[in-house]
């Protein structure tokens, strides 16, 4: 089991908070819980919780969105080079340029998820509820009771 946010002082709440919250920040938002984990890990389980909960979220969503995009543009600029180099016209198929909205859409979309879940955390580490990433959440609690145990 996690440590429980609602048994948490108003400062531990609060650095949770800001390690959540940091997901506003692309690609930079890993530094803040990085920092609060590595400061404040042995003052207080429920922020150490939160802070790597919050790394470990940041560091795996915005990557997966990231490599999806990449090997999706890779296939469509080494398709269509093969078509430019094939067609003399050099007119773009309709699908590759569908293909290209997605893998944009796709993009924002990860990031959108990114913040729409930090910024939960935030609102309920703030608010003194307990907070789990979905997958990540239970796996770094069964993490902390391992590393607690021995």
């Amino acid at each position: 089991m996690h440590p429980s946010t609602g048994q948490a002082s108003q400062e531990e709440r609060l650095l949770a908070a800001v390690a959540h919250g940091a997901a506003l920040l692309p690609f930079f938002g890993i530094i803040v819980p990085l920092y609060i984990w590595l400061t404040q890990k042995d003052w207080s389980k429920c922020v150490r919780f939160h802070a790597i909960q919050a790394l470990v979220h940041q560091m795996i969503l915005p990557a997966a969105t990231l490599a999806v995009y990449l090997v999706g543009v890779w296939g469509f600029y080494d398709t269509l080079m093969v078509r430019l180099s094939t067609d003399p016209s050099g007119a773009i198929p309709t699908g590759m340029l569908a293909l290209r909205c997605i893998l944009v859409i796709g993009v924002l979309g990860g990031w959108g998820f990114t913040v729409t879940l930090g910024l939960m955390g935030m609102s309920h580490t703030l608010a003194g509820r307990d907070f789990l990433y979905p997958f990540i959440g239970r796996w770094v609690a069964s993490h902390m009771e391992e590393k607690d145990i021995s």
